[in-house]
């Protein structure tokens, strides 16, 4: 498509036309297990297998081809394939019959903890330079995949690690859109995390006091940061950070 017919009318400005139509598809496997307290013990897990696409996940979308929408229906900015989070706690006995220094060491400790991953949010390969020629008002436009974005990946070295093989994209030639695309191909890293705690409660007649040891990211497993989407940028493909090193705090609570 050249130029002249993605831009006919060269007399008028920018053209806005909003258009509320839309379509959008969610299938979902949804599990959840459960398990009351009994004799201290109880834990719940719930998690989801889901697969959403639509064509426009937001309320206000520009189309990156407004004269040709067929193409852009498909996976949602909102999906999240995998989604699983569960948790388990265990309390002891208050040993209430017991003498009071072993009552006071052995009785009444709850520990619990939760785990929770999830799939990463997808994402296009994009540029918001009018490549098309179509002029004020043209959303970001499609690069043309013309290789396997899943070859090359690497490992993080302690600076960068390549996310997906940059050399898949190329800029459509000038006056034309991509034609060898697809909606929200690639995807930002997921995370999975594991958090604990452990309380110790020593009761004084109605009075009690609460000592809380919380430990975040038990595993001090890292979280990898946003691979760069932007494919004018040097670092394009690659991720350069990370994040999530293990934390801790201790809290005292006095309940009277």
């Amino acid at each position: 498509m050249n130029a002249n017919a993605l831009r006919p009318y060269k007399g008028f400005g920018n053209i806005t036309l909003y258009e509320t139509t839309g379509k959008s598809k969610y299938n979902a496997m949804q599990l959840a297990v459960s398990r009351r307290a009994v004799r201290g013990f109880g834990y719940s897990l719930a998690y989801t297998w889901s697969q959403t696409k639509d064509d426009g996940s937001t309320r206000l979308e520009i189309l990156p081809n407004a004269y040709d929408d067929s193409g852009y229906y498909g996976i949602s900015a909102l999906d999240r394939p995998h989604v699983l989070i569960t948790q388990a706690s265990y309390r002891t006995p208050e040993l209430r019959s017991a003498p009071g220094i072993l009552r006071g060491v052995l009785g009444d400790w709850n520990i619990g903890g939760v785990f929770q991953a999830q799939s990463g949010v997808p994402f296009d390969v994009t540029t918001t330079v009018d490549v098309a020629g179509v002029g004020p008002g043209s959303g970001p436009q499609y690069y043309n995949l013309v290789g396997d974005p899943n070859t090359g990946r690497t490992d993080f070295n302690g600076t960068n690690e390549v996310w997906f093989n940059k050399d898949a994209f190329r800029i459509p030639t000038a006056g034309t859109y991509a034609t060898t695309w697809e909606r929200n191909l690639l995807r930002q890293p997921g995370f999975w995390d594991l958090h604990m705690s452990l309380r110790k409660s020593v009761r004084f007649g109605t009075q009690r006091a609460e000592l809380r040891w919380d430990v975040f990211n038990v595993l001090n497993h890292p979280t990898l940061g946003n691979v760069s989407t932007n494919p004018t940028a040097a670092d394009f493909g690659t991720i350069t950070s990370k994040t999530g090193s293990r934390t801790m705090q201790i809290g005292l609570q006095y309940v009277f």
